[in-house]
């Protein structure tokens, strides 16, 4: 009897065990160069941030690991000066293996949120460098020249508006869809 209760406790923490490793997730990630080493950088929720959710180490052979088990929008960044050269970087904290490059710009991938928050990243960034653009045109034009880049700037804001939307469909209410819904205010249901 006990022979048969010892194995099923030890079944029953291997199980555990196991199901415990399914929501995991690891953040392997690099930075352009060993001169970082000794660095620390830090996993910052990105709601609620308080001295009991944030996680640190340090940078090592232009590298840093996180670990963790619990899903969340955060924030991976560096002490301020150094945000000049490495990006701070949005993360979802889902489980799997997420690769991190923190460089200038910085990237994510390896879990279908990450990846999809890349993408997101990429066309934001693209759309405000063709603000900047339109920006400076509209500060060295007059007439109907700056009528042509308000035209422009309309049509950018509208595909902006219809790549929101299809993405916030997609995403649905998972973890990002949920983080960037607050952000551009949209619904995408």
């Amino acid at each position: 009897m006990l022979k048969k209760t010892l194995y099923s406790l030890l079944l029953l923490a291997c199980l555990t065990g196991c199901k415990s490793d399914h929501n995991k997730f690891t953040i392997e990630g690099t930075v352009p160069s060993t001169k970082y080493d000794g660095e620390w950088i830090y996993l910052v929720p990105a709601e609620g941030a308080n001295s009991s959710n944030v996680d640190s180490t340090k940078i090592k052979n232009a590298s840093f690991t996180f670990k963790g088990d619990v899903e969340r929008i955060a924030i991976i960044r560096t002490r301020p000066i150094l945000r000049l050269s490495l990006q701070e970087l949005l993360v979802v904290t889902e489980p799997g293996d997420i690769k991190v490059v923190l460089n200038s710009p910085s990237s994510s991938h390896g879990t279908p949120q990450n990846d999809a928050l890349q993408l997101w990243k990429e066309e934001k960034e693209k759309n405000m460098a063709a603000y900047n653009f339109i920006r400076n045109g509209l500060q060295t034009v007059s007439g109907k020249d700056s009528l042509r880049w308000i035209a422009q700037k309309n049509t950018l804001q509208e595909r902006e508006r219809i790549y929101n939307e299809r993405f916030l469909k997609e995403q649905g209410n998972n973890t990002v869809g949920t983080f960037i819904r607050k952000m551009v205010g949209g619904t995408g249901k």
